[in-house]
């Protein structure tokens, strides 16, 4: 059996309300108690819990969607006011960023419930080079 990520655990203030969000944005299947975790499936192979903790230092957390489903996403922001960025650091606020050179794909940058800076973007990152790929 191949290595996978099976799950993650997102620390937050209200773990139902931070559930909430993410199914709304995220258009997932609904979410299940999970022991102290509100835990929703994200696709057919990870789990993502929510549990309430207090939060030291916001993460980031990064889902790949598609084009249309990234189109509602950067409506709903424009129409509601959620700020978001191109990069990171935000720098290009309210701008749609590049995810690969060539423009494969786009990405924006928003900080989610209790400060966690999440992106979604439409294509994969080319982390490493194809010759280094293989070899």
């Amino acid at each position: 059996m191949p290595t996978a990520l099976h799950h993650i655990i997102i620390g937050v203030s209200d773990r139902d309300a931070a559930t909430r969000f993410f199914v709304d944005l995220l258009e997932l299947r609904p979410p299940w108690e999970n022991g102290f975790f509100s835990s929703v499936q994200l696709d057919d192979f990870l789990v993502v819990n929510f549990a309430a903790a207090p939060v030291a230092e916001p993460q980031h957390y990064a889902f790949l969607i598609g084009e249309e489903h990234f189109d509602r996403i950067r409506a709903r922001f424009d129409a509601d006011g959620t700020p978001y960025t191109a990069d990171p650091p935000g720098r290009r606020p309210g701008e749609v960023g590049e995810v690969n050179p060539g423009g494969d794909g786009r990405r924006l940058y928003f900080r989610g419930p209790d400060g966690h800076l999440l992106e979604v973007l439409t294509a994969r990152y080319t982390d490493v080079p194809a010759a280094s790929a293989a070899g």
